[in-house]
């Protein structure tokens, strides 16, 4: 039996997404642009999909939803679809952003891309925030959860402070690794944008969405037939989409990752005292349920982590669109964590699938692994 603790890279297709995709495949094939009534199915499934999304964000009155290939679509679009308004301004991105946010805010022509810093918890300096907001901002990006610590940003008190201090800039939130994990509000924090991605939340990868507000204006960053009103040509992913839908709607609201995350983190603990959190403390309103970094100083990273593989376990050591980059977390250097600690930190993310028990076994794993490898100190 193997046991997957790397939810925040991908997670596995829920059984009513993998049904509903495969209804669209064989039955629901049709093109949703064409004129014949077999075509008007897709159709229904998608403004439905959409109107899912709405309600589950509280999107304000007039919001709309564009299905793109993933989340790092939805960030680029949200953001390098604004490259207009945004020249000859300032452009603020949190220091710990993910890189298809902070690479598309860098990548603006004539702006001035600026980090937030982070304090040691992982959360949004709010006092350096609130300096750096002034006219002069056309757009602000923080992410809703961090996708390696796994700390909530304080979205509805930046939101509030961007309306005192710069009420005209955009302010676009990444959730991707938040939606429906953690409740979200689009009215309450003015974000002004919100993006997704399927294969977070147990539907397929190749699908996610971007919900634009009232009268946010994009500049088409692909162009061709037309679709999803102009903003995002190509023939939809309906499949993708049907699965997103049917995944939605099996999102438990009722869950025990929290319970299953504090009874690995305490399990540690007690096993390894110098064991340090990366992030909020993981019982505090400021830490996400699905999440938790943790440090297991002297054994590096990835030597656990392949220690773990070995046992049929498998966890994560940061983010994975970039574990193959580089050797110290960006997350955790904007966060002023010790060199020693970032390179032997671990990220255990869960679902609502994973269980105590579960945990249990992973603790017997971790306490023989590190009894053997942190006899071996690197030099």
């Amino acid at each position: 039996m193997s046991i997957y603790l790397d939810n925040s890279a991908t997670t596995r297709p829920c059984d009513g997404a993998v049904e509903a995709m495969t209804k669209a495949m064989r039955e629901d094939f049709y093109n949703p642009s064409a004129l014949y009534a077999a075509a008007m199915g897709p159709e229904k499934m998608m403004k439905e999909c959409r109107e899912k999304i709405l309600r589950s964000v509280h999107a304000p009155q007039g919001s709309r939803v564009v299905f793109l290939s993933g989340g790092t679509e939805a960030d680029n679009l949200a953001i390098l679809g604004q490259q207009k308004k945004c020249r000859d301004k300032r452009v603020l991105y949190s220091a710990g952003e993910h890189p298809a946010v902070k690479e598309a805010c860098q990548a603006m022509e004539g702006a001035e891309a600026l980090p937030i810093p982070y304090t040691r918890e992982g959360l949004v300096d709010l006092a350096a925030l609130e300096d750096m907001l002034d006219e002069s901002v056309a757009l602000l990006c923080i992410m809703q959860v961090n996708n390696e610590t796994g700390a909530i940003q304080p979205l509805q008190q930046i939101g509030e402070m961007k309306m005192r201090r710069c009420p005209q800039a955009h302010f676009h939130v990444d959730g991707v690794q938040g939606y429906l994990r953690v409740p979200f509000d689009m009215k309450a924090c003015h974000a002004d944008s919100y993006a997704l991605s399927g294969h977070k939340i147990h539907a397929p990868k190749g699908v996610g969405a971007l919900v634009m507000g009232p009268g946010m204006q994009v500049h088409a960053r692909q162009v061709g037939g037309g679709q999803e009103n102009a903003i995002r040509s190509g023939t939809e992913n309906t499949v993708g989409i049907a699965g997103l839908s049917a995944a939605i709607d099996a999102f438990p609201k009722a869950h025990a990752m929290q319970e299953v995350k504090m009874h690995l983190y305490e399990g540690i603990r007690q096993l390894i005292p110098t064991a340090r959190v990366n992030g909020p403390a993981p019982d505090s309103p400021q830490a996400a349920p699905h999440i938790l970094n943790i440090s297991l100083p002297p054994v590096r990273s990835e030597t656990m982590l392949h220690a773990l593989e070995g046992k049929k376990i498998y966890v994560g050591i940061g983010s994975a669109c970039s574990s193959h980059k580089q050797k110290v977390s960006a997350v955790l250097k904007a966060m002023h964590v010790d060199q020693p600690l970032a390179e032997s930190a671990l990220r255990f993310s869960f679902c609502p699938e994973n269980t105590v028990d579960e945990m249990n076994i992973v603790l017997d794993a971790i306490k023989s692994q590190y009894a053997l490898l942190s006899r071996f100190q690197r030099r």
